[in-house]
């Protein structure tokens, strides 16, 4: 009776070990342009979903509520770009900016993968945004464009549009402008 030994011989195991990593190799750069597109998408998310909290506490509050440029998450910086973060607070005082007495509702923290989030006319970029209890923004129309940090892939860019009233949506993968 001849025995017969069961399981892999050594070479068929390096050509496993070889096949796999070619292919780990050819997916690795999709797998990047994925994660582009999916940090941008989130980063547009939180601003958007930050926006629209701040004009639904407005209402339910029946307060004026702000949307800030904040790089430390604590004040308003007008200095601060938007990609540094943001915060959502009830501007009790209706300055349009953080007071000992204004309750701060939410804080963002700079997005990860981000370039900036800027407009194509960074002159008449809003600093902040703020919404009286009747759910309408004081000067909101503006149009960001969140831009991915280092190379991306072709369509990674996302618009932001805030209407006049001060509605935001994310326009759709590849838009150009607002319209």
């Amino acid at each position: 009776m001849k025995s017969r030994s069961k399981g892999f011989t050594l070479l068929e195991l390096l050509l496993v070990l070889v096949v796999t990593a070619v292919l780990a190799a050819l997916a690795t750069p999709s797998f990047r342009g994925l994660w582009v597109k999916r940090a941008v998408q989130a980063a547009a998310d939180a601003l958007v979903t930050d926006l629209r909290y701040a004009r639904s506490e407005a209402i339910k509050r029946a307060v004026q509520v702000s949307v800030c440029q904040s790089g430390n998450g604590t004040a308003c910086a007008p200095g601060a770009v938007w990609a540094e973060g943001w915060i959502v607070f009830v501007d009790r005082n209706e300055k349009g900016f953080v007071d000992p007495g204004d309750e701060v509702l939410r804080v963002q923290s700079r997005p990860s993968g981000l370039q900036s989030i800027a407009s194509n006319n960074p002159q008449n970029d809003h600093t902040s945004f703020t919404y009286e209890p009747t759910g309408l923004a004081k000067v909101a129309t503006q149009t960001f464009i969140l831009t991915p940090a280092g190379s991306a892939p072709a369509n990674s860019q996302r618009l932001i549009c805030v209407s006049s009233q001060g509605r935001a949506r994310i326009a759709p993968a590849g838009s150009l402008a607002c319209s």
